[in-house]
């Protein structure tokens, strides 16, 4: 399986597995599991590496070899409490056997590892380890032991699955932010734990690019809301770009015990070093933290901060009056905590450091004096760079609108930067997405900090405090544009306004004998003179040579698109080397957004790096190998999801792809066997639909007479019982049509296992050339038909608009009334002509005078 794939079977299962167990709280197992099954299996890894054994551990009772793999790993497994023994154990396994071996683990921890893993707590006076939820609240997975010890098997089996050496730990990652996700979406209010990667990835972005030239040897991050560490993550990721990884700290704090230990988790698996991970279970705004050690133990001070607060949080601000870290901007009110938890962040920056938040839309406009007064300091101050407003509804916990604030020391400028991303995003089910392109999109607008109609505007301090600090972003940009009114000359007469045709003014620029081929020259009011508006674009000149420029264009991008993911090798920077590729190839293309452009490719990006990894782990003779198709299909008695093999499929090429490519002819007469089929289905419900009542009677079900029984239709055929000689042939030709479906049927199923025979021999004995071929096919041929699609879309809705135009006007109101007054005339005309009683003549003629 794929490592999506996986995740989903694992998701799934889990689902099924925690009952009535709420999905915040089971999360914590799951999780817990997997991350001591990553510990187990990092030990195996390292043993191996040594030129040992997992055996080798059995009985190992040596101080000096305990300390070796203390001194290297930071902890110790003995042999019984591997993971993979515990596997073994079968019925043996149960609660007991798990929190012996937690609190073994404990014991074995180093110095720098247990200030990580296991710290005090103060306010339960207790130790307070990592594996909280499984050696302290197991009791929650089951009423009694026994129910207890086999939650624990089934959760134990499950994480099992998860691949050790075979591929990179990038599949245990993957699958662990995937159930955070997932177990958020589903716990709803009880999960506002996770911030959505499109998010988490703009603001590590911009992060970043300020941070790219440091010198200084470490690279300090701080999260004081680090949840499951999502940001900080996101951070090192794209800092890594710049700076070696091994220099990069990471700070974060964290108030609900249990997400601070899966931060720690999340963070450990991605292989930081622990001695670069200073983690903190308490309270941000009522304990000022980090410290700086060096200097007295005041506020420490980082390169970047980041977070994304509980949103309108209750605190005690009397308890902070004379707390530095407010004292220069004002208090936050006690119900509303957002912006007291900006200042905490902005404090403990260093003078050139850089802040990205995530907060609700009213910290920008809410009345009430004291953020009134916060506004009016931090723009004072000159400490807002960037005010970033977002889609609505992009998070699980939370339909509200919420922004991302960019803030610093010491700025020189006093202007801010306004981006109304309202618009932005894509609808799934029930939430708003931010798709690949408007993350770019975004990001390219905050580095170039200009003006972009209707997206971004750079506005001045003075225009600021004009507003009386008010932040609120559609009194500076608004993404909303209005529909163009309709005009009272061109409803009365059908013409259409020259200001509406201007709203074209790139297409007539572009295609400068197009509006004369379309619409008639008046200067001030114009009208169609074309009935086929698509034909007439599709043959401009113009609109030809267009798309024939543009097609060129592509050849060249898929061009180097076989050298770079084909030819050449490929590591982490491939996607952006490949990106800045594409922006520098396609940004002044004509007419077409190379937004939508990036999101053609975006949109194929992640098979393509699936396929990439899959290569690296096990080599590139996989592009030679099959596997087995496995699907997951539930279980109707057991409720559970199990795996289903449904054939074979290439490991990374697919075999659909092989069975086009090389097979063609087969593939066609497979389906014309398959359509014969169809047709000879098509004949039967037409012949049964249309039998005597006393035919159908002598054929159908007992218990469902809109369906035929074959038995009884064989039977009837054999030995008629009071039907006619038209019911007989209509019977046996219904038996012959049911024949002809079975045996067409028959030989596309041969026909389809003979072809399934010769795809997986073609696929393992594909030579260079034509492995080449297929990897061009399917990683390169969808990128670049994307992105041609783009420029067809964008002269299909040009088309679109042109039509809708058109009908706007198309019954205007002199003609309706001219019309109105020709039929009145038909009337009456037909009125005069009626005869009837004096009454009845009286009554026509005071109708006629109404009309």
């Amino acid at each position: 399986m794929t490592k999506q794939e996986l995740a989903a079977k694992i998701w799934a299962t889990a689902n099924v597995l925690r009952k009535n167990i709420k999905a915040s709280e089971y999360k914590d197992y799951i999780l817990g599991f997997m991350f001591y099954k990553y510990l187990s299996d990092r030990e195996i890894e390292f043993i191996e590496d040594e030129g040992g054994t997992k055996e080798d551990l059995q009985g190992m009772t040596a101080t000096d070899d305990f300390n070796y793999f203390r001194d290297n790993l930071g902890y110790f497994i003995a042999y019984d409490d591997l993971f993979s023994s515990w596997q073994t154990l079968g019925q043996k396994l149960g609660a007991q056997t798990v929190t012996a071996a937690i609190e073994r683990f404990y014991q074995s921890l180093s110095e720098k590892s247990a200030r990580v893993f296991y710290v005090y707590n103060q306010d339960v006076d207790r130790h307070s380890g990592v594996f909280n939820a499984l050696d302290a609240g197991l009791s929650k997975l089951g009423e009694n032991i026994g129910s207890r010890d086999k939650a624990i098997r089934d959760i134990i089996g499950l994480v099992a699955q998860i691949p050790t050496r075979s591929q990179s730990y990038d599949v245990l990652g993957y699958i662990y932010e995937y159930l955070i996700q997932q177990f958020s979406s589903e716990a709803k209010k009880d999960g506002a734990f996770y911030t959505p990667h499109e998010l988490t990835s703009l603001m590590a972005r911009i992060i970043a690019e300020r941070l790219k030239d440091r010198c200084s040897k470490y690279i300090q991050v701080y999260d004081p809301c680090v949840g499951t560490a999502g940001l900080l993550l996101n951070i090192g990721k794209e800092i890594g770009k710049y700076h070696d990884k091994h220099y990069i700290k990471y700070y974060g704090q964290e108030l609900i015990t249990e997400t601070s230990n899966l931060a720690k988790m999340n963070l450990f698996m991605k292989k930081i070093p622990v001695e670069n991970l200073i983690l903190r279970n308490a309270d941000t705004l009522d304990e000022d933290w980090p410290i700086d050690p060096e200097n007295a133990c005041g506020p420490l001070s980082v390169d970047a901060v980041t977070a994304n607060p509980p949103y309108s949080a209750h605190w005690d601000p009397e308890l902070h009056t004379s707390d530095e870290r407010f004292r220069q901007y004002g208090l936050a009110p006690s119900t509303k905590a957002d912006l007291a938890f900006l200042l905490h962040c902005l404090y403990h920056i260093k003078p050139d450091g850089i802040v990205a938040i995530v907060l609700p839309h009213g910290v920008l406009s809410r009345s009430g004096a004291a953020e009134e007064e916060i506004r009016k300091n931090l723009i004072e101050n000159n400490n807002i760079e960037t005010i970033i407003g977002l889609p609505s509804n992009l998070f699980f916990a939370t339909p509200i609108s919420v922004i991302i604030m960019v803030l610093s020391k010491n700025r020189a400028k006093s202007d801010v930067l306004f981006i109304d991303a309202s618009q932005a995003f894509q609808k799934n089910k029930a939430q708003n997405v931010l798709l690949e392109s408007d993350v770019q999109r975004i990001y390219d607008a905050v580095i170039a900090r200009r003006d972009i109609p209707h997206f971004a505007r750079l506005v001045s301090k003075e225009q600021i405090v004009a507003e009386d600090y008010n932040l609120n972003i559609p009194r500076y940009i608004s993404a909303t544009q209005e529909e163009a009114p309709y005009d009272l000359y061109a409803l009365m007469t059908g013409d259409i306004a020259k200001d509406e045709l201007d709203s074209f003014a790139d297409f007539w620029q572009q295609f400068p004998q197009l509006r004369s081929k379309l619409l008639t020259a008046d200067s001030s009011y114009s009208r169609f003179i074309t009935e086929d508006i698509a034909d007439v674009v599709h043959a401009d000149e113009g609109v030809v040579s267009l798309q024939s420029d543009f097609q060129k264009q592509c050849q060249g991008f898929h061009t180097y698109l076989i050298h770079t993911l084909i030819d050449s090798p490929t590591d982490e920077r491939t996607h952006d080397k490949i990106a800045a590729t594409l922006f520098q190839t396609f940004r002044q293309s004509a007419l077409v957004d190379v937004y939508d452009i990036y999101q053609a490719f975006s949109g194929h990006w992640d098979d393509i790096e699936t396929d990439l990894i899959r290569i690296h782990d096990e080599g590139r003779e996989i592009c030679r190998q099959i596997e087995p198709d496995i699907v997951l299909k539930k279980n109707a008695k057991t409720k559970r999801y199990e795996e289903v093999m449904v054939g074979m499929r290439g490991k990374v090429i697919p075999l659909g792809l092989i069975k086009k490519t090389y097979f063609p002819e087969d593939l066609a007469k497979i389906q014309e066997l398959l359509r014969k089929a169809d047709d000879a289905a098509s004949t039967i419900q037409d012949i049964f639909e249309n039998l005597s009542d006393d035919a159908k009677e002598a054929i159908v079900k007992d218990d469902d007479d809109t369906k035929y029984e074959l038995k009884k239709l064989k039977a009837a055929i054999k030995s008629p019982v009071d039907l006619t000689a038209d019911d007989l042939a209509a019977l046996r030709q219904l038996l012959h049509e049911i024949d002809a479906e079975k045996a067409y049927k028959k030989k596309a199923k041969t026909a389809a296992a003979e072809l399934e025979k010769k795809t997986e021999a073609k696929a393992q004995s594909l030579t260079d050339a034509e492995v080449h071929d297929m990897f061009e096919k399917t990683w390169v041929t969808p990128v670049t038909d994307a992105i041609q699609s783009v420029m067809q879309r964008v002269i299909e809705d040009f088309i679109h608009a042109l039509k809708d135009l058109k009908q706007k006007y198309a019954n205007p109101l002199s003609e309706l009334d001219k019309q109105e007054q020709e039929e009145s005339a038909k009337l009456k005309a037909l009125m005069s002509e009626l005869t009837g009683s004096d009454t009845d003549v009286k009554a026509l003629k005071m109708l006629m005078e109404e009309l």
